[in-house]
């Protein structure tokens, strides 16, 4: 059985977000967790809702999201980060500040759906692992 992947939305962009949530309505196992245009306490909702992701858009020039991706991979259970951007050319600042994958704004959005089924599979791997785990500790 395929595990509820708890998805954060942070962009400010209204039609975006529009389209994100509609296409993950429509997406089994997945659930929007939170969502938020304001990403001045992107930190404290993350942490209050404990999604698996972030899906954040990227807004140019903005320090504070660097910040608050370094600040987030930080806590116990940080969420898996996804970054969407208009240019393909930030890519490697996104990834540096610490995004762990990259997608553009005007893709597709399978090319979304299948970051976002990876995740869930990477995590149905890891609760797997940690009930063989249990199991195994449990029966010596």
């Amino acid at each position: 059985m395929m595990q509820t992947l708890r998805i954060f939305l942070a962009c400010a962009d209204k039609r975006l977000k529009l389209a994100l949530l509609m296409l993950l309505d429509h997406q089994p196992g997945m659930d929007v967790a939170g969502i938020t245009d304001q990403l001045l306490n992107l930190e404290a909702q993350i942490n209050a809702s404990h999604p698996d992701v972030l899906v954040i858009e990227w807004q140019e020039n903005l320090k504070t999201i660097k910040d608050q991706i370094t600040n987030i991979h930080s806590f116990a259970s940080p969420p898996e980060i996804v970054c969407m951007a208009n240019n393909p050319r930030d890519k490697e600042e996104i990834l540096k500040a610490g995004a762990d994958y990259f997608i553009i704004k005007n893709v597709p959005p399978d090319e979304l759906i299948t970051i976002l089924k990876k995740i869930q599979l990477k995590k149905k791997d890891k609760l797997d692992q940690n009930q063989n785990y249990s199991l195994e500790t449990s029966i010596d």
